[in-house]
């Protein structure tokens, strides 16, 4: 058995980890750092495993040493005396004696002053140098994630307790502990019904576990609060707002006290009506969001009936021996995707570009001023500039041909490549592509101008001195008429790109994209493209994104005689 760890090494190992580390606190929002982060702890497990195997060692021989005395006392004597006069009688009791305390002593004294944990210290020193470490938003971050997966894909809670994803077995579990934090969790958030889900599961695991990580008297506790909230939160609201449609995450339809949770969740799942179209409302879109992500259809056979796949050379050369593969996704609005127009190289080529640039992703504001880091979107993204590496401007000329479009940044026809790395949960709230559509013109003379909002790192000066520049052509160029968006890998669970009020999703395929047109015809904005990226349950995702800008496209994409359309 080893030796307890002493509690001022711990300590110092704590400091030691995360002194002087960069505020970071994104590391959960994509997998190139999640990858990163699990390499830092392999190398903290070697040293640390290091440091166990020569205290192992050390303990083997000290452990030796005694068994070696025990061996002697073990003969049986009437008295101490007896015992004493029996041993040095003993002409090999005494050479053993005499090998011990000159021999064996002196491996064991030197054992004992070899001073391992200050080297372990130094190497995790070494470790912890330009290495970045968790933070708490990270820790909240993961935490989070799993509460959006759980709510999304509607996962059993026993079963994802127990690492099956999605009818994808792992190895990875959670105690009774992990479940209570996670109802801490929920609970905190004003998610009672998915708090007392939890807690009821951490304390079925905390009886299995026979209490080791947590008793079921502790635990019994948070459910009786957690009811006890939920059902008075519920009794409350019903009071004030007889007709208020209550979130499933928050609360169930019934007290808890007269109908238990896993009755209730069942019924809510079996109960669950969709509607697609113009005229659904923001509970719909959650709903229809939620149930595409989980594979679900919505569309009925008539109009499944009506999408078909075809191949295309747009009258191009540059696609005759090789034309498009195109799929229709959806009629109205036209959604369609375009598979194998990328190389397994090309897409290596993109993701190592980004790579060094990635950083967390930002939204619109929640006033339609400014961008921020928010909760709806959780990856990181970055921007690659068009002379970055002669790849850009091939594909930027392949999505024209694809597309029809004129896509070329340098001539504000499209904005730059982006790339998205989506982490733990990932994902990015339903929400529109076009930015300007329906804003008033203090709100466009506020926004940033999108090449600021890049992630460009120049001093407040600069970013002032380009700012009233760069905002006269970004209104030149229109807002956003549509959107490209490569597929650079497969995801092994989840990550499709739903439209909640077209009822379609389109599943990430590597090497393909998607295509739809945020605007009309008519300029107006097309409500039905309103689109989102569902959570990452299992595996990683990497998107690109092209944008493309409206006024260029002039004789491009001609306006109709139908102002509505």
């Amino acid at each position: 058995m080893m030796a307890s760890i002493p509690v001022t090494f711990l300590i110092t190992i704590t400091a030691l980890l995360l002194r002087n580390q960069p505020v970071v606190g994104d590391m959960f929002s994509a997998s190139a750092d999640l990858a990163n982060t699990f390499r830092l702890e392999q190398q903290v497990v070697n040293v640390l495993g290091e440091l166990v195997a020569q205290t192992e060692a050390k303990l083997g021989i000290i452990r030796q040493y005694l068994k070696d005395y025990e061996s002697v006392v073990e003969e049986k004597a009437a008295s101490e005396g007896e015992f004493m006069e029996r041993v040095a009688g003993n002409p090999i009791h005494a050479y053993r004696l005499m090998k011990r305390l000159y021999f064996d002593w002196q491996t064991v004294e030197k054992e004992i002053k070899t001073d391992n944990w200050r080297n372990a210290l130094r190497q995790l020193e070494h470790v912890r140098m330009g290495a970045k470490f968790p933070k708490e938003e990270d820790f909240f971050g993961a935490a989070q994630a799993l509460v959006r997966l759980q709510d999304t894909y509607e996962l059993n809670m026993t079963q994802l307790a127990r690492g099956n994803l999605w009818g994808r077995q792992t190895r990875a579990e959670l105690t009774a502990q992990d479940c209570l934090f996670m109802g801490k969790h929920a609970f905190n958030a004003g998610a009672y019904a998915r708090a007392v889900e939890w807690f009821e599961e951490s304390y079925i695991l905390a009886g299995q576990e026979n209490n080791r990580t947590l008793r079921q008297d502790q635990v019994m506790e948070f459910i009786q609060h957690a009811i006890n909230m939920h059902d008075d939160t519920l009794q409350q609201t019903k009071k004030r707002h007889p007709m208020a449609v209550l979130s499933h995450t928050n609360s169930f339809r019934l007290p808890l006290k007269e109908k238990p949770a896993g009755v209730q969740r069942s019924e809510i799942i079996r109960s669950r009506k969709y509607n697609v179209g113009k005229h659904i409302t923001d509970q719909d879109d959650a709903t229809n969001f939620n149930a595409l992500c989980r594979g679900e259809t919505l569309l009925n056979d008539k109009l499944l009936a009506q999408l078909k796949c075809w191949y295309d050379s747009r009258r191009q050369p540059y696609f005759l021996l090789m034309p498009i593969k195109i799929e229709q996704n959806s009629m109205e609005p036209a959604i369609y995707s375009f598979h194998d127009v990328l190389s397994d190289d090309e897409i290596e080529t993109i993701k190592q570009l980004a790579k060094p640039l990635l950083a967390r992703s930002m939204v619109q504001g929640r006033t339609g001023v400014g961008h921020e880091v928010s909760n709806v979107r959780t990856s990181k993204t970055a921007w690659l500039p068009e002379g970055l590496h002669p790849l850009l401007n091939r594909l930027t000329r392949r999505i024209s041909l694809i597309t029809g479009l004129k896509t070329n940044p340098i001539s504000d026809e499209a904005e730059l490549l982006q790339v998205a790395n989506y982490g733990i949960g990932g994902h990015y709230a339903p929400h529109h592509d076009y930015l300007m559509k329906g804003k008033a013109d203090f709100e466009l003379g506020q926004m940033p101008p999108q090449e600021l909002a890049m992630g460009d790192r120049i001093s407040t000066f600069m970013f002032y001195a380009k700012k009233k520049y760069m905002h006269h052509r970004e209104l030149q160029a229109g807002d956003r008429i549509a959107t490209f968006m490569f597929y650079l890998n497969d995801v092994e669970r989840g990550g499709s790109t739903a439209f909640p009020r077209a009822g379609v999703a389109v599943k990430p395929v590597r090497g393909g994209a998607a295509f739809w047109f945020n605007l009309k015809r008519s300029g107006k904005p097309d409500p039905l493209t309103l689109h989102g990226a569902c959570p990452v349950l299992l595996g990683h995702k990497w998107v690109s994104n092209k944008w493309i800008r409206e006024t260029a496209q002039t004789f491009n994409r001609r306006c109709t005689l139908d102002a509505n359309q």
